[in-house]
C-alpha cells in the first residue's frame, strides 16, 4: 500500500459524519466531552417554571431549605439552552419535566419549550422574596 492511500485512508476514518461530540464549557462538569443527543444536535431551549420536591416528603431542616432555595433561585424563571442544563446534572424526561440532583436529592423541574433566550419570568429568583 503506497503512503498516499494510507494516509487518505486515515482521513476518511477521521472525518466525523456530523457531529457527534461536544466539550462542555459550562456547569458541573466543565470540560468533559459529552454525546450529543439527536434532539440537542441544534440548541433547544427550555424555561424552568418550578423547582419542587415532586413526590418526596421533605425534613424541614436547614440543608434542605438551604438547597430547595438554591435550585429556585437559580433556575425558576430562567430560559436556558438544553445543553446547559445537561451540563449542569439535570436529566430531561420530555418537554414538561426534568430532574436535577442537588444536596443529596432529585429536584423536579417544571420546564416547557421556548424559542430561544429570554429574559427570566417576574415574580422569580432572589428579588422576588424582598
Amino acid at each position: 500500500m503506497s503512503t498516499k492511500s494510507l494516509a487518505q485512508t486515515r482521513e476518511a476514518e477521521v472525518e466525523p459524519e456530523g457531529q457527534e461530540s461536544y466539550i462542555v464549557t459550562e456547569g458541573k462538569k466543565r470540560g468533559a466531552t459529552r454525546d450529543v443527543r439527536p434532539e440537542a444536535a441544534y440548541d433547544k431551549y427550555y424555561t424552568v417554571l418550578k423547582v419542587h420536591p415532586g413526590d418526596a416528603i421533605l425534613t424541614n431542616n436547614w440543608h434542605t431549605n438551604e438547597v430547595l432555595d438554591h435550585a429556585r433561585n437559580n433556575f425558576e424563571g430562567v430560559t436556558f439552552a438544553m445543553r446547559t442544563l445537561e451540563a449542569w446534572g439535570a436529566m430531561i424526561e420530555n418537554d414538561h419535566r426534568a430532574y436535577y440532583t442537588a444536596g443529596g436529592r432529585i429536584w423536579v423541574m417544571d420546564i416547557e419549550p421556548s424559542q430561544g433566550k429570554k429574559a427570566r419570568l417576574p415574580g422569580t429568583g432572589p428579588a422576588a422574596k424582598k
